[in-house]
């Protein structure tokens, strides 16, 4: 059992997984969301499930790239929890997660020559990229990308992709 927490987005997340499927789910987006509901979000999906964090075996959080603050709340409350439960930490890269969750939604769909692109909003007209082949390989490092009036212009430093 897995408590996964997710903060490196204006969403804020926390499930707990058996290693094959997510078991109770919690989240929402707004204003301090993650600080406000992290905890809440805890307690709820242990309830939900009807565990103890006795019976966890590790925390899952994500490690970004992402919001600072929204990082450093999640990663808080991961230590936090595996410090007093004695759980083993796991970082999760966030747009690893993000290519992953696309590659479940779209199935048979992806071809092995498509690439996907996560994205986050880095804010001042950047974002923070990566690309990944359809097997989940990383064919570009995660960077922070600017955009401007002519960025679609011009080729950005990742390769053409079609987005769906």
């Amino acid at each position: 059992m897995i408590l996964c927490l997710e903060t490196a987005t204006p969403v804020c997340s926390v499930a707990i997984n058996d290693g094959s499927k997510t078991l109770a789910l919690r989240e929402c987006k707004g204003q301090n969301a993650h600080s406000e509901k992290i905890t809440i979000f805890i307690k709820e999906v242990l309830d939900e499930v009807g565990i103890g964090y006795s019976q966890l075996d590790a925390v899952a959080v994500s490690k970004g790239p992402g919001s600072y603050t929204g990082l450093r709340i999640g990663v808080s409350t991961a230590k936090g929890v595996c410090y007093a439960a004695g759980l083993p930490l796991m970082a999760v890269d966030t747009l690893h997660a993000m290519a992953y969750g696309m590659c479940e939604k779209l199935g048979t769909e992806l071809q092995p020559g498509d690439l996907l692109v996560p994205m986050i909003d880095a804010r001042r007209m950047e974002a923070y990229c990566a690309v990944f082949d359809a097997s989940l390989n990383r064919i570009k490092d995660t960077d922070a990308v600017v955009f401007d009036d002519s960025s679609h212009l011009s080729p950005l430093t990742y390769p053409s992709v079609a987005f769906r």
